[in-house]
């Protein structure tokens, strides 16, 4: 298991298949509304304060994603926020994966570009496909776990973003023209270190 705290309100968890296996859950069966997911989660946040020395505030909200790795294990990421002013009770919110984003690029230029960006970006991206739709441009990009938001802000100057656009991106599938390019940041996203 390793843990890592990132700022003062964010803590990452990865465990390995070995911590699962241990822990005695897969991806598959956590969900929050699972009485093993709680025993999970807060077995996982007994060992941070532990090993980050520090307690972890879980007076406001707690937002709980999950992403599965490759090895059969999972990334775990914390983020403490903040309580709203007109609400007193605490919750635990749990969220699995980011939902993928459909990025239309403004034109051909920008396409290239923003191919060029998520060769950068490469270490928050699981999986991007490129589709050529009645002569526009469309990226489908899987973004890592609580990446989602950081990728759209990043693509803004070359297209528009819409992220869990389940129709278009099934309308993608079945009568888009997918584009296979060389070098493509699919193969960098692949050769890119798990974080």
């Amino acid at each position: 298991m390793k843990i890592e705290a990132n700022g003062e309100e964010k803590i990452t968890v990865t465990l390995s298949h070995e911590d699962m296996h241990r822990l005695d859950i897969t991806y598959d069966e956590m969900d929050y509304s699972n009485i093993e997911t709680r025993r999970v989660i807060w077995t996982v946040l007994d060992e941070a304060k532990r090993v980050l020395g520090k307690p972890i505030n879980t007076d406001g909200r707690l937002l709980v994603q999950v992403s599965p790795a490759d090895d059969g294990g999972c990334l775990m990421l914390f983020t403490q926020m903040p309580l709203p002013e007109n609400k007193s009770k605490k919750r635990l919110i749990m969220k699995k994966e980011c939902e993928p984003i459909l990025f239309q690029p403004f034109d051909e230029n920008c396409f290239l570009e923003s191919i060029n960006k998520l060769k950068e970006l490469k270490n928050i991206i699981k999986d991007i496909e490129a589709f050529d739709f009645y002569k526009n441009y469309f990226i489908i990009i899987h973004p890592k776990t609580a990446f989602g938001e950081n990728l759209e802000f990043s693509l803004c100057e070359f297209g528009d973003s819409e992220t869990g656009n389940k129709k278009g991106i099934a309308r993608l599938y079945e009568y888009g023209k997918r584009i296979y390019l060389r070098d493509s940041i699919a193969s960098a996203v692949s050769e890119a270190p798990n974080m």
